[in-house]
């Protein structure tokens, strides 16, 4: 490779490794590297020199803002959350009957447990994954006042979940993709995840220009384009993919797309 300004797929492969442990790495070690945009772009030359000096102990601030804000938000999230798309979502996740009782899904981002209570007698059992400890101690208390005994909770980073290849029926990501840096690499682990014949389902802003709502909820994207996401999906290698809508209450789109594997 004798390319100077690389992307983030050839600054892995220049490393060694896979790209979901290279992201891993840009959250624990101070690597050069510049966005532009919505991509990354790193110098060859930079990397290498970094590789050479050793320097480490630095850590991407990016996580931990996001952990510390839906720490913070945690105890009124419910109320929050309902003043933007209220019941629509889970209504229509269940009106779809996508779900049977001989399911294990898991909820990536699952916050307060929104979708994992709300599916919980449909399914035998929900892994409800979270990078808050507060946002799951938040679901915990909700579904034993719900007498929920079927979801069980898992502090992690989404992009990176410590569980076997292809161990879910199901895995659902509400309202969760628009905080991720890497929306691909989060599709890819769907991927890893879920069953062959099992499902994804993830629901999501289209693209909007509402700055207010980004910035109210710490958000890293405005929503996406249905098509450019369907692309990351096939590209990961799902297939079958279906795509319905519902409005939040300010008219903003939201789709819901399930993928195959």
């Amino acid at each position: 490779m004798d390319k100077e300004i690389l992307t983030m797929e050839e600054a892995a492969e220049l490393f060694g490794v896979s790209v979901k442990t290279f992201i891993k790495l840009l959250k624990e070690e101070k690597v050069p590297a510049r966005k532009i945009g919505r991509e990354w772009r790193f110098s060859r030359k930079a990397l290498i020199d970094w590789l050479s000096s050793g320097d480490s102990q630095s850590y991407s601030l990016s996580e931990v803002d996001a952990k510390d804000f839906f720490d913070e938000v945690a105890p009124k999230w419910e109320e929050l959350s309902r003043s933007y798309y209220g019941e629509s979502i889970k209504n229509k996740l269940i009106e779809m009957n996508i779900f049977n009782k001989d399911m294990i899904v898991m909820d990536l981002g699952c916050g307060d447990g929104y979708i994992a209570r709300g599916i919980s007698k449909l399914v035998k059992k929900v892994i409800a994954v979270d990078i808050s400890g507060e946002m799951l101690k938040e679901l915990r208390k909700k579904a034993e006042k719900s007498g929920i005994t079927n979801v069980e909770t898992l502090q992690t980073q989404a992009e990176d979940v410590p569980v076997e290849d292809s161990s879910v029926d199901a895995v659902c990501a509400n309202m969760f993709l628009h905080h991720m840096e890497d929306p691909e690499v989060q599709i890819r682990e769907m991927y890893r995840i879920v069953k062959p014949g099992g499902i994804a389902v993830v629901s999501d802003y289209v693209e909007h220009s509402d700055r207010e709502l980004k910035e109210k909820m710490h958000d890293v994207w405005m929503g996406f384009n249905k098509n450019e996401m369907k692309k990351w999906f096939m590209a990961a290698g799902f297939k079958g993919i279906k795509t319905q809508m519902v409005q939040d209450a300010r008219n903003i789109g939201i789709f819901i797309m399930i993928a195959n594997k």
